[in-house]
């Protein structure tokens, strides 16, 4: 692995070996131990789990080319938003998920892990926008239309390297009402799991969260100076003003532990908290308390399990599993209601539950949610030998993602909406995509898809090459490539192709565009026997085949390449499966 690192630092189409060297990781290694601290206090206890999922915007569109973390392991997500980290060692009590996008708040999720099985997550990313604009030698507040606001005082924001920042601040102020079905979907973390000043675990109960971040003109980072601090004014709703304490603890969002954590109060102003924190990220007015935990199914009319319905449990979700099971934490000592929402489910719903207060440490299993019946497809993704293959399965009509689940070596189910011409994708963590289209029943009956093999995504082709010169004298090397992958960036109107196998030998091209067609002058790389060759704009690249994501991409090339060696002519091909577009 130091190899491909070496190799790495030896280019500079860094954002693309980047996104490749997580990719391998992914694909080859097939997960890694922890390098920061647990995202709870551990109690030593540990299981192993493939995480699966499917990463939305608010609108159910699919968030391509996220870059997922979990527990050491990074990943990005495919075409359709899915990804899946296999083999992970993970907390026994938690696992914790952070995602990033160009244009998103990061977005987190917390979750029980299923030891020797898939922990199935969906998780929900908020648009980042420019709300307000604030000199810096002024200063200002970023006023919202429901009361809340931030004030920075002036000369008070910094950049990272810690220079007093002049000029415009765009801030991206977004009000979060836990009132709403959509606070349960986005909340940070969501489980609402914190630590407290004195280091001690608590479940919070929100009045209401503010998300800020600042950004200069450029889109560099900025934070308040050391010693400065704001002002933030958060709305409670309407419907909590009368139960909201004079006084309550004040919480942002550690990223780097996926943990709640106390920093302040903020004081009852009429229907409004207001306190002052001293740097910005997600602030949260909650009261602290230990937790209990509820637990039940969700069953159709006929008594059978419906995989993939999510709960709203109190403010957070949580998704069913493949036998219809849930299960999530939640404050102790306050009454909750777990309902099935519509908006969350492609129209499904049920009756909601209300629950009294839980004891401190207490498993509360609720009777069976009995819902209508629906169609259910079922089936299983498998290579060309018939083996299972690990992956997410996602299903899309109306233009939406509505559903996914994880396929394992007992296949999928998943419940869905009838009479819909629905695409069901399966993605594995290597990249391979497979794309089915199919016609939901009209009634609520099971429709097995059987067995659907991915010959026809399995990589086929060739990545070789055959090295004259630089000691060598027509080598050829075929590099069986654990993983192959191409990316076209939009931005740069270039496409980067790669093939690595496990002993970090590489090929690495460059051309311009996104069809087939022959570029001359074009640059690439390649590592073998721990030597590095590189060609400078003098490398001829013939594309032959330019699919759609998802699809191959396939060709030679040819051309003069320098190495510490010396100078060698080098001759190849390669076939890799295009992943989603970058930017």
């Amino acid at each position: 692995m130091n190899k491909l690192i070496n190799f790495l630092k030896l280019n500079y189409y860094k954002g693309f070996f980047f996104v490749m060297i997580l990719f391998v990781l992914a694909a080859y290694s097939g997960g890694c131990g922890d390098s920061v601290v647990d995202p709870v206090i551990p109690s030593g206890g540990t299981v192993s789990t493939t995480v699966s999922g499917i990463v939305l915007n608010e609108n159910k569109e699919p968030v391509a080319g996220a870059t997922v973390t979990v527990h050491g392991s990074t990943v990005q997500t495919g075409a359709g938003g899915e990804f899946t980290v296999s083999n992970l060692t993970v907390p026994a009590e938690r696992l914790f998920v952070n995602v990033s996008a160009s244009g998103y708040f990061n977005a987190t999720r917390a979750e029980f892990p299923k030891s020797a099985d898939v922990t199935q997550l969906k998780i929900t990313m908020i648009q980042k926008t420019v709300t307000h604009t604030i000199n810096s030698g002024t200063g200002g507040s970023a006023d919202l239309t429901n009361g809340s606001k931030v004030e920075l005082q002036p000369n008070s924001v910094v950049t990272q390297g810690g220079a007093l920042y002049s000029g415009t601040i765009n801030m991206s102020v977004v009000y979060m009402d836990p009132t709403s079905v959509s606070f349960s979907e986005t909340v940070q973390g969501g489980d609402m799991a914190a630590l407290r000043s004195d280091s001690s675990a608590s479940t919070l109960y929100s009045f209401g969260i503010l998300k800020v971040i600042l950004e200069g003109t450029g889109g560099e980072s900025l934070q308040l100076s050391n010693g400065s601090t704001s002002t933030i004014t958060s709305t409670i709703p309407a419907s909590m003003v009368s139960s909201a304490p004079s006084t309550i603890p004040l919480w942002f969002f550690d990223e780097q532990t996926g943990l709640w954590r106390e920093d302040g109060t903020a004081t009852k102003q009429g229907d409004k908290y207001v306190g002052s924190v001293s740097h910005f990220t997600d602030w949260n007015c909650d009261l602290p308390g230990s937790f209990g935990t509820v637990t039940g199914r969700v069953l159709d009319c006929g008594g059978l399990p419906l995989p993939g319905i999510t709960l709203k449990v109190g403010q957070v979700t949580t998704t069913t599993d493949a036998s219809g099971n849930y299960s999530r934490n939640i404050p102790a000592g306050i009454g909750f209601t777990v309902s099935i929402e519509p908006s969350q489910n492609f129209g499904i719903t049920g009756n909601p539950v209300n629950v009294p207060p839980v004891t401190a440490g207490n498993t509360v299993t609720l009777p069976d949610f009995n819902l209508d019946c629906y169609p259910i497809l079922k089936g299983i993704f498998t290579d060309c030998d018939g083996n299972a293959l690990y992956g997410t399965v996602s299903a899309k009509w109306d233009n939406q993602i509505q559903t996914a689940v994880p396929n394992n070596s007992s296949g999928f189910r998943m419940t869905v909406a009838p009479n819909k011409t629905a695409t069901i994708r399966f993605v594995s963590p290597a990249g391979l995509v497979k794309d089915t289209i199919i016609q939901t029943p009209l009634t609520a009956t099971t429709l097995d898809l059987g067995t659907i093999r991915l010959c026809g995504q399995v990589q086929q082709g060739e990545n070789s090459f055959t090295i004259n010169g630089a000691g060598f004298n027509n080598v050829y090397v075929n590099l069986n490539a654990t993983a192959a992958i191409g990316l076209y960036y939009v931005g740069k109107n270039e496409t980067a192709i790669t093939a690595v196998n496990g002993s970090g030998e590489n090929l690495a091209l460059f051309f311009p565009g996104n069809t087939t067609g022959t570029f001359s002058g074009q640059n690439g790389y390649l590592t073998y026997q721990g030597i590095t060759f590189s060609s400078a704009k003098s490398l001829n690249v013939s594309v032959t085949t330019y699919e759609g994501v998802g699809g191959i991409i396939e060709g030679t090339f040819n051309g003069t390449f320098d190495s510490p060696q010396g100078t060698a002519q080098i001759t190849g091909m390669f076939f890799v499966t295009r992943q989603p577009d970058q930017n």
